[in-house]
């Protein structure tokens, strides 16, 4: 019987992740986490059309949580990715941009944009603030994937964006969507950051017959794994909760994918702690009151980043933390 991840408070949840804690997996100076999230309506609203009101995780829990898995406690680079419920309204986005650059932070950020309306001048002025991407999310709401208008998007976006230099397009999407995607990614004028293990699954998510031939045979991972040999894209390897039901085993049912990526896309992978680890899409999918406030998972960050280390090799660690992060964020 899978395990149910368990829920609470943010509060609760920042008090717990914000344990000192020492050791040779805890990010070291010059790296990177890409993966993070700010929710406070007291800067900007949510959409209306939103799949879920989540709990509060402003700006200042985020810098307690970044300086808590950092070697030398001073907090590592952090790159912002626009949360769903904002939907294309990126003011909190972009004063936390201003603020932490104000603190001499490393910080960029992925925005969510109307790619009809938005102007170049608009566009240049979040690439001056350190925005190098935009997200195209189509797992937030927990409905079925609509593959017509994810390329027919996909290439909307790839044409609005590749004038700007270094701009990224992440996706998320189910694994198997990359067989589908393959043609047309192999040509966009853009690289593509596949988000949270790029939507692969550990066994015990996966259908019988297909756990039974390996998790590395699940549809879609030759695909992802030979774009990333092609350097059209890039895995971020984050959410494995996203990916497993294994909570009490730190989500190990993903360690061989994990270990298949360091092994042959060692500079094609980035890490991202998710923070601050919101919930599930498929559970929106069920009637719930946007008044009532979705709360944050319990992750065991450190027993996270343990693993991670153990499962790529202290080489690979060093190019997903830093290497890997500096060259393709800039």
């Amino acid at each position: 019987m899978a395990v149910t991840t368990r829920l609470m408070k943010p509060r609760a949840h920042i008090e717990a992740s914000a344990i000192s804690w020492k050791g040779k997996f805890l990010l070291p100076p010059g790296a990177f986490d890409t993966h993070v999230h700010v929710f406070d309506p007291t800067i900007g609203p949510y959409a209306a059309d939103r799949a879920y009101t989540p709990d509060d995780a402003p700006l200042h829990r985020l810098i307690e949580f970044n300086k808590s898995i950092s070697r030398d406690g001073t907090g590592s680079g952090i790159v912002l990715v626009q949360p769903s419920p904002y939907g294309t309204d990126c003011t909190v986005m972009m004063k936390c941009l201003r603020e932490l650059r104000a603190r001499q932070k490393s910080v960029y950020a992925i925005a969510m944009i109307e790619l009809e309306s938005i102007t170049d001048r608009e566009l240049e002025r979040m690439h001056e603030l350190g925005v190098r991407g935009i997200q195209l999310n189509f797992q937030a709401d927990g409905k079925g994937l609509d593959v017509s208008r994810l390329l027919d998007t996909l290439q909307k976006a790839a044409d609005r964006i590749c004038h700007l230099r270094g701009w990224m397009i992440q996706l998320f999407v189910p694994g198997w969507a990359w067989n589908t995607l393959f043609d047309v990614v192999s040509k966009l004028p853009v690289p593509i950051i596949a988000d949270h293990l790029g939507g692969m699954q550990g066994a015990p998510k996966l259908l019988s017959h297909v756990a039974k031939d390996g998790v590395l045979s699940q549809m879609g991972f030759i695909s992802l794994l030979t774009l990333a040999k092609l350097s059209k894209v890039i895995v971020k390897i984050s959410g494995l909760y996203r990916a497993s039901d294994r909570t009490t085993a730190c989500f190990d049912d993903t360690r061989e994918i994990i270990e298949a990526f360091a092994k042959e896309i060692p500079d094609q992978c980035i890490w991202g702690s998710d923070w601050p680890h919101t919930g599930e899409g498929k559970d929106r999918t069920k009637q719930r009151s946007l008044s009532t406030m979705e709360p944050f998972r319990v992750i065991d960050n450190r027993a996270l980043l343990e693993n991670l280390r153990k499962w790529v090799g202290s080489e690979v660690w060093g190019k997903m933390m830093r290497e890997n992060p500096a060259r393709i964020f800039q």
